[in-house]
């Protein structure tokens, strides 16, 4: 089911303004006879980038529903409790059930929302702990260098913007900014034992992909590979979710890497002496059919043109 949304609100007038922000946002006393404001919202169910724009002086108190990370320009004033700061100095999180009291003046927001369920089901993947309960210390980044990331991958994220409506750019924006979060900001526990089961999945990652490199020609399946590694069917699944930036699957990296393969024989085969057939049954495609079509998808290009070149 697609859910994807993209939407943009715009009042210039301070009743029309007062009305929308208190049905979005709850309590909010606009503090000005002339206001106006802006937001544009891109996401899905999963998570959502927001750009609000505030060109009055308001009060907003605000029970969250979701994970909040925002940044700003100067004018952005914020308290959760007993911790207070400014988002223009650095990000700030906000969790499920934490009553966030703003005070946005002549400032620009910006936002990245995630669902509760969805970040949980990505950190349970990213540290293979099928308990974790995503809660966290404070409301800071844990380092300098680590605002910097975060913000740096914000930027990214927010150059992605034109194409999300497509579900793989936004699952891959979803994927490095939920990393991002849950790396920048503390989570509640034991970082080592998170760390060192991160690394863990990585290094099963890595030796799963180079194992399936060299094998690719062979007639061999996911639980071979898992084998190899000396990781379960289920834990290879597991580290591919975590890490697979390429595929996210090893099925899929395995189809890839054939394809891939594939394309270099191509490349180098003289057409006189060899067929597509051929090429597509060395690489483990007993169906030239069906490999015309995987290679079409990959490079937008008919394997035989390539072949013939």
């Amino acid at each position: 089911m697609n859910d994807f949304f993209d939407t943009r609100v715009r009042t210039d007038d301070v009743a029309d303004t007062l009305t929308w922000l208190q049905a979005q946002y709850g309590h909010v006393d606009v503090q000005a006879d002339d206001a106006s404001f802006a937001e544009h919202a891109i996401g899905d169910g999963a998570f959502s980038l927001r750009h609000l724009d505030w060109d009055c002086r308001a009060e907003v108190i605000y029970e969250a529903d979701r994970f909040f990370v925002a940044t700003s320009t100067p004018g952005y004033a914020w308290s959760i409790g007993s911790d207070a700061g400014e988002y223009s100095v650095e990000p700030g999180i906000v969790q499920p059930g934490q009553e966030l009291i703003g005070c946005p003046q002549s400032t620009r927001l910006q936002l990245a929302a995630f669902d509760a369920a969805r970040l949980t089901e990505t950190a349970r993947m990213i540290y293979g702990d099928e308990t974790l309960t995503v809660r966290f210390e404070g409301t800071a980044p844990v380092s300098r260098r680590m605002r910097e990331y975060w913000l740096a991958t914000l930027r990214w994220s927010l150059t992605q913007e034109p194409v999300m409506s497509e579900p793989l750019v936004r699952a891959q924006v979803y994927r490095s900014l939920a990393a991002a979060t849950l790396e920048t900001f503390a989570l509640v526990g034991d970082p080592r034992e998170r760390r060192a089961s991160a690394i863990e999945q990585a290094a099963i990652y890595a030796s799963a992909t180079a194992w399936l490199d060299d094998h690719a020609s062979l007639p061999i399946t996911i639980d071979d590979a898992a084998a190899a590694v000396g990781a379960s069917t289920e834990g290879l699944r597991r580290a591919f979710a975590a890490n697979g930036q390429l595929a996210p699957t090893p099925e899929a990296y395995l189809a890839a890497a054939r394809i891939s393969a594939a394309h270099a024989d191509l490349v180098a085969a003289d057409a006189a002496v060899t067929t597509v057939a051929q090429v597509a049954a060395r690489w483990g495609f007993t169906a030239p059919g069906r490999f015309a079509q995987a290679y079409r998808v990959a490079y937008r290009v008919d394997p035989q043109v390539v072949l013939d070149r």
